[in-house]
């Protein structure tokens, strides 16, 4: 009888699990070690991936079905694929896209895919995090990123953590590929004052924002596109879910937004004795004396400032752009 003697402690940790299953062939005498190994090593069973057709799992061949490990790879081709985790996570991946999946997370390379958690789950696109937890979304990658809402809010953030938008169901927004570094973003909608504030309700995803900056005075009460950075501070109104440092504004409709000011209790004009102190950056104080009047010939005209604007506007390219799905109601 011939005895074989193994030093378990040369047995590799790193062996995937098809090499498990022909080893103890060999060397049966090393099963028992082996598959004690395997549990510590082998990655952690998350679900499962099912296509009518041929896709990838970490870039090899698979038809059917096939089991998922945290931090796989599925890539999709001509078919669909469903994958359903452990966790009650549903996602379906569209037809030539790519991801890779963890329990708790996704990271969408290509394509598009569509998740449902019912619990805590992201998604990451692009340098963007969108909070999935609880909604139903969608999100496709190409030369722009476009995240919609089926059921629940979906929260999409910047590579900062700074929150970009917040979207409601059957809403969608789209975003420029910059923009989740930069920051920036465009918000179309009506701007309406209150208590102090300047305020824009996103006519794409009803989200109510704080705006600071200079020249808004001026077109409050009318439907506007306004171009800055999302702030970290917090909004002094409850009513608003962000605060916008607002660059540039640019009209696009006259009037229209007294149904607006309804709901949000604002007014679409700003009082006379507010108005002059409206005008200057940062917070708005009503109840500070307004500045005595510049001497002639000094500041700029009202035609310069406009020029300015429209200036910057048009360098805001790497900004945010709203898709609009849905028009807002005009009275």
């Amino acid at each position: 009888m011939h005895v074989i003697h193994v030093d378990y402690a040369k047995i590799p940790c790193d062996l995937k699990p098809a090499d498990l299953i022909l080893i103890p062939v060999i060397l049966r005498i090393a099963a028992i070690p082996l598959l004690a190994c395997s549990v510590f090593a082998a990655p952690q069973t998350i679900g499962i991936v099912t296509a009518s057709g041929h896709f990838s799992v970490d870039g090899s061949s698979v038809w059917g079905n096939a089991t998922l490990f945290d931090g796989a790879t599925v890539e999709t081709g001509a078919a669909s694929s469903e994958l359903a985790l452990r966790n009650g996570v549903k996602v379906q991946l569209g037809m030539e896209s790519r991801a890779r999946v963890w329990n708790n997370r996704l990271l969408l390379v290509k394509g598009v895919g569509q998740v449902n958690a019912p619990s805590t789950f992201d998604v990451g696109v692009a340098g963007f995090n969108v909070q999935a937890g609880g909604a139903r979304i969608r999100v496709g990658l190409s030369d722009r990123v476009e995240v919609s809402s089926y059921s629940g809010i979906a929260h999409v953030a910047g590579a900062s953590g700074l929150e970009l938008a917040s979207i409601s169901p059957g809403r969608s927004v789209s975003f420029a590929m910059q923009a989740a570094q930069a920051g920036s973003v465009a918000r179309t909608g009506c701007m309406v004052y209150r208590d102090g504030r300047f305020l824009l309700q996103d006519q794409t995803t009803q989200e109510v924002i704080e705006l600071n900056g200079p020249d808004l005075a001026p077109n409050v009460g009318n439907r506007v596109e306004v171009r800055g950075t999302v702030s970290t501070a917090r909004p002094s109104l409850p009513v608003a879910t962000a605060v916008l440092n607002v660059a540039a504004v640019a009209p696009r409709a006259q009037g229209g937004c007294l149904s607006v000011a309804a709901a949000l209790d604002a007014r679409t004009d700003v009082p006379a004795n507010a108005a002059a102190a409206a005008r200057t950056p940062g917070p708005v104080q009503p109840t500070q004396p307004a500045p005595l009047p510049k001497a002639a010939g000094t500041g700029l005209s009202t035609g310069a400032k406009v020029g300015i604007i429209a200036a910057i506007g048009g360098g805001a390219g790497a900004g945010i752009y709203f898709a609009t799905k849905k028009k807002s109601t005009s009275p």
